[in-house]
């Protein structure tokens, strides 16, 4: 072989395997890209049945709950779930890039502060008073002068304001019925089953029960708007194969 064949040999098999050292370290940053995702933080609050802490298991459960862990689980996503407030997980959601919240309802106010993956469950808002109102109250048009309560950062308290209700708010949904309870509020507005668990949990049948419910509404997980849609995507497909296989229709029947 001449020297000049050779070296272009040589040079074609250094170039050569310069392109394979390329594409491999290619694969591997890319590779360790899709493994270093970051964890996504979901935030909920207490709101019966749809997100709740179980006493025996001490993981967040519920309607809404479990099928947010399974399409998480199902994403191959890494998340973390907390309770707390609710005001404090909408802000959360709402400020942090890496942060989801549920169970929430969408709005045109809202809309664009969140990328949404949904609907995951249905709710339905009800009324609550003393018990000589039951029977006598059965619509919002009864109570428009009545001082009604509920926890602050709602969609709710957007939805009784625009209409003109008296509104006093609390940071649990709790104070709210005590204080009708005792007299301060004429009325407590928050879901039906979250109410009816309130009065239950804290023996105030006597004092306070469901009137009637005004309104229902499809709840979501939202996500921070600067989320990458890539993300979004994927568990927006994970809820639909939820959807498909029946998971979703049996998780909604434990409950």
């Amino acid at each position: 072989m001449c020297i000049e064949k050779y070296l272009q040999t040589k040079s074609y098999k250094i170039l050569l395997g310069i392109g394979l050292i390329a594409i491999f370290f290619g694969f591997t940053v890319n590779s360790w890209a899709q493994n270093q995702r970051p964890t996504i933080q979901i935030t909920t609050e207490f709101n019966y049945p749809y997100n709740f802490l179980d006493k025996d298991t001490g993981a967040i459960s519920g309607k809404a709950a479990d099928k947010v862990h399974e399409i998480f689980k199902r994403s191959q996503i890494s998340y973390r779930m907390q309770i707390m407030s609710w005001n404090r997980a909408f802000e959360l959601a709402r400020s942090n890039a890496d942060t989801c919240v549920f169970s929430t309802s969408r709005s045109g106010e809202r809309e664009p502060l969140f990328q949404w993956i949904g609907p995951i469950a249905v709710g339905h808002w009800a009324m609550f008073g003393s018990p000589d109102k039951l029977g006598k109250i059965a619509k919002l048009e009864d109570i428009k002068q009545s001082r009604i309560g509920t926890q602050f950062g709602t969609i709710g308290v957007a939805y009784l304001k625009e209409r003109h209700f008296q509104v006093v708010t609390s940071t649990e949904s709790i104070t709210t019925f005590k204080n009708v309870a005792v007299g301060r509020l004429d009325y407590a507005t928050t879901g039906d089953y979250h109410g009816r668990k309130i009065i239950k949990d804290n023996q105030l049948g006597d004092k306070v029960v469901w009137l009637f419910n005004f309104n229902t509404t499809n709840y979501y997980l939202a996500c921070n708007a600067q989320m990458p849609t890539e993300i979004i995507s994927t568990l927006n497909t994970s809820l639909r194969e939820l959807k498909t296989d029946g998971t979703f229709e049996k998780i909604d029947n434990r409950y």
